[in-house]
């Protein structure tokens, strides 16, 4: 009874009273924080300041746990109150949403594109590069594009120096297909493998492209599609406005369309999305197209930004159809860019090449409605291109 009274002292000295509020103030503005960012994402719009909290989510979620734990301990020395149980109620709740997203891409979650056997070689060993046209250290990443000496190269932001820079690799690769553009626009894809036909689209924006593959390897005929849209937050031509995330998520319906309407080929999909893996956004293409994602029962593997390990993010992707399977899936460092390198080791199943779309309730209409929304953004900033009108 001598402790308890002690404690009870204690607890009511100015000090004590001081840092308890202290700590209950902290747990509030935290907690009203990370419930409020969980709540954002929720609202249909295609704000950037809106979608970005899509991104977080894995950082929201470990923010949130901390704060549960913190308020039951809170809750069990200073006994129970109906405020605090709600408000515990409110964080556990807001964390199991958060957790639900991205609790897929961790080892406890089946994986979606199965193992490939270790005794076989690989059908396609692709690397996405996202270069950084701000960076200049040419020969460094050369020298880390041979180490891993891939089949397929995507490279992102290609710029005149870019090109000139990797002047050193074109032996490596006899078929090559180059958007050579400034401003961290361009983009190539250079392969090892017979191309069969190549093309330079621009789905959404006259300023973002795509390249569109058709390449056959020792086993059959597969398409590759090179992306690399609009990041939400962007700020446009005026330096002012800045971009919502409507142009991208309507170059990813579109895609995913074109790839639904042709379910029976083997497809990847590749590049710097500017999307999380977990968006809904990101799972509606996945859904539309039928693709997979290697990660998923994998690993989160964050690839931007990769200075800055407790801020970091799934942004840069290959998903694939139905008939690929993986031998490696992993990021290598890019000396002087802000995005990791993302590789794949996939192997090619002849019996099920193409894809399984599954599309739920109201996917369609909503896909519907985003492309109508991304053009109508293009149209306003007088960015539109031909193939969207």
């Amino acid at each position: 009874m001598a402790t308890d009274t002690t404690d009870q002292v204690n607890d009511a000295t100015p000090e004590n009273g001081r840092c308890r509020d202290i700590c209950a103030w902290l747990i509030r503005i935290l907690g009203g924080f990370a419930v409020l960012a969980t709540l954002l994402p929720l609202v249909p719009v295609g704000n950037w300041m809106i979608r970005g909290w899509d991104f977080p989510r894995f950082q929201i979620a470990v923010l949130l746990t901390s704060l549960t734990a913190a308020e039951v301990v809170w809750i069990r020395r200073f006994r129970p109150h109906r405020a605090g149980m709600l408000w515990l109620s409110a964080l556990a709740v807001a964390g199991v949403w958060q957790w639900s997203h991205v609790i897929r891409f961790t080892a406890v979650w089946p994986v979606e594109v199965v193992s490939s056997p270790q005794s076989r070689e690989p059908d396609v060993r692709l690397l996405v590069v996202n270069l950084n046209f701000q960076n200049d250290a040419h020969s460094q990443v050369v020298a880390e594009i041979q180490a891993v000496d891939p089949d397929i190269l995507i490279l992102l932001e290609v710029d005149e120096s870019w090109r000139r820079g990797l002047q050193p690799l074109e032996e490596r690769y006899r078929y090559r297909h180059d958007e050579v553009r400034d401003e961290g626009l361009g983009m190539s894809v250079w392969s090892r493998q017979k191309v069969l036909s190549a093309e330079t689209r621009f789905i959404v924006e006259d300023r973002r492209p795509s390249i569109w593959m058709v390449l056959l390897n020792e086993r059959e005929e597969w398409n590759l599609v090179a992306v690399h849209p609009t990041p939400p937050g962007l700020k446009d031509a005026t330096g002012e406005a800045r971009r919502n995330s409507r142009v991208r998520d309507a170059e990813l319906a579109l895609i995913a369309g074109e790839i639904a309407e042709q379910s029976d080929r083997a497809w990847i999909v590749a590049g710097d999305f500017n999307d999380v893996a977990w968006s809904h956004t990101t799972r509606l293409f996945k859904r539309l197209s039928g693709l997979r994602d290697p990660r998923i029962g994998r690993s989160f593997m964050g690839t931007f930004h990769a200075d800055y390990p407790l801020v970091r993010f799934p942004i840069d992707h290959v998903f694939v159809s139905d008939g690929f399977t993986i031998g490696e899936l992993s990021r290598c460092r890019i000396t002087g860019s802000d995005h990791f390198g993302v590789f794949a080791a996939l192997h090619m199943s002849q019996s099920s090449p193409g894809t399984t779309p599954k599309p739920e309730g109201d996917d369609r209409p909503e896909a519907a409605e985003i492309i109508t929304e991304g053009r109508e953004d293009a149209e306003a900033r007088g960015v539109a291109s031909e193939e969207l009108r």
